[in-house]
């Protein structure tokens, strides 16, 4: 007999008598008792001992008779306009009408779904729209969807006006990717279309076959991805609500059948009971595997960031499965359980109401009432109703929850407090946000643990693993430095807070002063602890700036022992906050956890607390003006930085202040930014922000850090620039030489430019150009003209006339510098010999390299031009100059002694000499047979014409490899040596 299910308000009593009052929609029960299955452990098959028709009919009649009644409660939740929009969606996805939101000019698109047929009153809603005729026929072969099912807490006491719509399309396994494609493109058109109507609806395109197979998307901020999969299964079951199309086949298989599944359901089938055309299967939850729960945990803990109280509900649960693991009862297994047995209250039906209740008895039983109440805030903030504030208007969701109060013991002062959360203390907030991180923590600990005893391996991927882990990084790590968020998924204002920074010597570190935020004064009784300390203060202002503890107030009381802060500054500094990081930083875009964290902000709060006014004084140099626009710093050469607070943002969110205080502030600074930077795996470069408040000449100081660490950073983490690049800046009477070596950024002081030009002539690995920074090319413009000029594979010569002598500069192909004088007679012959050796070290290089590894080298001429307003470097034409002049040839063969010094075989003519028989007496062997073949005997200079270095001698430099300054600086040695001896002759 078919049984007659009908919504009625009897019969209660036993299972809940407070339940019953005057909602006559919220109990569903079967006047038919014949129907009801014996109140047994595991239900079977409803009035049979096997599968048959009326089993099939009941079973689809009494889930279908709850799924009305849910689908009723989410209209009920919705606003008028929102349930046109909720009652045309199923319309959207069955036919594809050029009026109608979702619509493809595409013939191929998929549309149709299984077994709907809209209603009159869908159509006319339709036409409505449209204002024009729309078919309630549609034609199709086949359609190409199954069913639309909503999930989640639709329907339930836990769904608010504000609460999305999870659905699932769930479409024929005979698409391919360009239809499914397609497809996506019609659910997200319907989507923008809800939202016009401010109902936030999320399609997730399913395939049951590929699903019931294992297969998952990637991870999303909607979509669990790889983390589970039975888990979201058991979801799934328990609060599905068919919208429109085929019923699961879930349902038509008894609770005690669920390891006979796939048994069962051939047999209905063989038998003609059931046929695909008219079910959806996901299959079934028989088991769940030990795997899933340490993924869906960290899945959890992952949702708890912007969810926490959701989130720890399900942890519970989750940890409630793994104590039961492997003889699990699932929620879904339970609901079903009760609908076989008639159980059709949708109260006791109700998702979180099951939920809520399967933690209870779990909690109480362990006797973790700390815990419980925890759970309790938890559901009541999760449900999001205000009960404190009495209204007229009937709701069951509000009825439900007074129920639920009043078990639990909830005084009005209990319930008025949690209401009213926005006005919560900041100790209140701390100690909620203790707890529920505590109780992640535990979560987290014990799903370890499980999965550890169990030897079980999460079914993660590890795309997905890494995504987690990186969110949960950026949301708890708590590394010095960083700024940590107070977020407990309220919407709390703090702003009431009067938050008082106090200046205090470490207990632990004599002589270390700290600074602490407070929110009452520390004379109060009792004594106040401290909310946050560092060691700046810019840190707890900025902790403080960006929990929206002080973005109500203009002056902040702050009381220093050391630091010589004043309310100017802190105000400015306040206004500063507000404006370059103003408070809620944007949103983070979960795409950007597929990739490491990359610095998009950098701030340098320069000399907070700290005036370089008094540091000049103390240095006994002239007093000056703190606004005075007549001292030039530069022309001072004084270093004015004295702390930097780097403030650095990245865009995984995270907020972290590094502090950098004393003389070497800015360099270490630097340092510290440079690395980091390097160390990011894509280009690009952060933004730079430079604040500086104190009263000696603020603008020009944060002028010039913000134009120092840009220059520095174009030249050092920029792929327009080799990794080796140096970069060089002034520092009061220093320069400061930056370079990487050995995978690391590091300086090197230098204590003027003579000194740096010796360290520039240095060996290089590789290839190392000199960028300068701005302030440095104009008090040295011919060094940064000299390596502007310079290229990779270029050996560059400048030089400057003087009346008898010359200075040249050489740059080699690896950017090592030399600065030498050679004696004047003319161009000619100031040029010829050196480029003429230049030529013929290039040839003997390339001999004893592989010719593929060694590109063709270029060698450059300049001539120094000095004039009124600056220098010119004058392009010098070689021509013939390498050939040109004729010069007895003199060769140098440089070997290693076994001393460690340096032999040398010198041929002159053909004439050898041996400094290992010679001694010191070489040179005056050599010039001597110079003279005698020249025939006027004149004393004008030798130039050595070509120089070999042996195999030893070049292993025995830095990198195990010669390069043009080896020679140049030996045949300049060598030749002085040579020269001097020819004048004692």
């Amino acid at each position: 007999m078919k049984a007659n299910l009908l919504m009625k308000n009897v019969d209660i009593a036993r299972t809940d008598p407070k339940l019953c009052k005057k909602n006559t929609n919220r109990i569903l029960f079967s006047i038919d008792m014949d129907d009801n299955q014996p109140h047994s452990s595991a239900p079977g098959y409803i009035q049979s001992k096997g599968p048959s028709s009326a089993h099939v009919q009941h079973a689809t009649e009494r889930f279908m008779t709850v799924n009305q009644g849910r689908l009723a409660r989410v209209r009920e939740g919705l606003q008028p306009k929102q349930q046109q929009c909720f009652d045309l969606l199923p319309l959207l996805f069955h036919i594809n009408h050029e009026s109608l939101p979702g619509y493809s000019s595409r013939d191929d698109v998929p549309f149709g779904i299984s077994n709907y047929h809209p209603s009159d009153t869908v159509i006319r809603l339709a036409q409505s729209i449209t204002r024009g005729q729309v078919g309630k026929r549609v034609s199709l072969t086949k359609p190409a969807l199954s069913a639309l099912y909503l999930m989640g807490s639709s329907g339930s006491i836990g769904q608010s006006t504000s609460s999305d719509l999870d659905i699932w399309v769930c479409y024929n396994s005979e698409l391919n990717d360009r239809d499914i494609d397609r497809l996506q493109t019609k659910a997200e058109q319907i989507s923008v279309w809800a939202s016009g109507f401010n109902l936030e609806v999320h399609f997730f395109l399913m395939d049951a076959h590929r699903f019931s197979g294992g297969e998952q998307q990637s991870l999303t901020g909607e979509n669990c991805g790889s983390t589970q999969h039975v888990l979201l299964l058991d979801e799934f079951y328990r609060t599905v609500q068919v919208l429109a199309g085929n019923i699961p086949a879930w349902w038509l298989v008894p609770t005690a059948f669920e390891s006979e599944y796939r048994s069962a359901l051939d047999t209905m089938a063989y038998d003609g009971y059931v046929n695909d055309a008219n079910t959806t299967d996901f299959g079934p939850i028989a088991t769940l595997p030990a795997g899933e729960f340490i993924g869906a945990g960290m899945w959890q803990i992952y949702k708890a960031i912007d969810s926490p109280y959701k989130s720890v509900l399900k942890l519970i649960l989750l940890e409630i499965y793994a104590r039961e693991y492997p003889a699990i009862e699932s929620l879904a297994h339970q609901y079903k359980s009760d609908i076989y047995r008639m159980k059709l209250s949708l109260d006791d039906l109700d998702p979180y109401v099951m939920l809520y209740r399967r933690i209870e008895s779990y909690l109480t039983e362990r006797d973790e009432m700390e815990r419980l109440a925890l759970l309790r805030r938890c559901f009541y903030f999760k449900v999001g109703l205000n009960l404190s504030k009495p209204t007229r208007t009937y709701n069951w969701r509000r009825e439900l929850m007074d129920y639920l109060l009043d078990s639990w013991g909830w005084t009005k002062s209990t319930i008025a407090h949690l209401d009213n959360f926005r006005a919560w203390t900041i100790e209140e907030v701390l100690s909620e946000r203790r707890l529920l991180i505590n109780e992640l923590t535990h979560s987290y600990r014990f799903l370890t643990e499980f999965a550890s005893e169990h030897h079980s391996t999460h079914v993660m991927s590890q795309r997905d693993l890494l995504i987690l882990s990186r969110k949960l990084h950026a949301a708890f790590d708590r590394r010095p430095g960083k700024i940590d968020f107070i977020r407990i998924g309220l919407d709390v204002d703090l702003s009431h807070e009067k938050i008082r920074l106090y200046e205090r010597e470490s207990k632990q570190e004599p002589g270390v002063f700290l600074w602490a935020a407070y929110n009452r004064p520390l004379d109060a009784d009792p004594s106040p602890s401290p909310l946050k300390y560092s060691k700046g203060l810019l840190e707890t202002l900025l902790w403080s700036h960006l929990n929206g503890l002080i973005s109500a107030h203009l002056h902040i009381p702050i009381y220093p022992m050391q630091q010589a802060i004043t309310e100017f500054e802190i105000r400015m500094l306040l206004a500063s906050m507000r404006q370059i990081l103003p408070t809620p930083l944007p949103k983070i875009d979960s795409n950007s956890f597929y990739h490491p964290a990359i610095l998009t902000k950098v701030v340098c709060f320069i000399n907070v607390g700290r005036d370089p006014l008094h540091y000049l004084s103390a240095r006994g140099l002239q007093k000056i003006s703190a606004r005075s626009n007549s001292l030039d710093f530069s022309a001072l050469r004084e270093n004015l930085v004295l702390s930097i607070d780097m403030v650095l943002v990245n865009t995984w969110g995270e907020v972290v202040v590094e502090r950098f205080a004393d003389q070497d502030a800015m360099t270490k600074a630097l340092k510290s930014l440079i690395n980091r930077v390097n160390k990011q795996t894509r280009s690009g470069l952060p933004i730079i922000e430079t604040v500086c408040h104190n009263q000696t000449r603020p603008q020009a100081i944060a002028k010039r850090v913000k134009d120092l660490f840009e220059d520095a950073l174009s030249a050092l983490c920029s792929p327009m620039h080799p990794k080796n690049t140096r970069f060089v800046f002034n520092l009061s009477d220093n320069c400061i030489l930056f370079q990487h070596i050995n995978r690391v950024t590091n300086f090197q002081t230098l204590s003027d430019v003579t000194e740096l030009e010796q360290h520039l002539g240095h060996e290089q690995a590789e290839y190392s150009p000199v960028v300068f920074d701005r302030v440095f090319q104009q008090d040295q413009p011919l060094m940064s003209q000299l390596y502007q000029t310079h290229s990779a594979n270029t050996v560059n010569v400048a030089f400057e006339l003087q009346t008898t002598q010359a200075t040249l500069y050489l740059i080699d192909e690896q950017g090592s510098l030399m600065r030498f004088v050679q004696p004047l007679h003319n161009v000619a012959t100031l040029l010829s010999p050196l480029l003429r050796f230049l030529k013929v070290t290039e040839h003997r290089q390339r001999s004893n390299t592989d010719v593929q590894l060694m590109p063709q080298r270029t060698i450059q001429c300049h001539q120094i031009v000095r004039q009124k307003n600056g220098l010119e470097l004058k392009r010098i034409k070689l021509g013939g100059l390498v050939n040109k002049g004729r010069f007895i040839s003199v060769q140098v063969n440089v070997d290693l002694s076994d001393q460690g010094g340096y032999d040398y075989h010198v041929v002159c003519n053909e004439k050898e000499f041996h400094s290992a028989v010679l001694g010191d007496n070489l040179y005056n062997a050599v010039a001597s047979f110079v003279l005698g073949l020249r025939a006027s005997g004149q004393k004008y200079p030798v130039y050595i014409t070509d120089l070999a270095l042996t195999e030893s001698v070049t292993d025995s430099f830095e990198f195990g490899r010669d390069q043009t300054r080896h020679y140049v600086s030996l045949k300049l040695k060598l030749e002085k040596r040579i020269n001097d001896a020819m004048k004692r002759l």
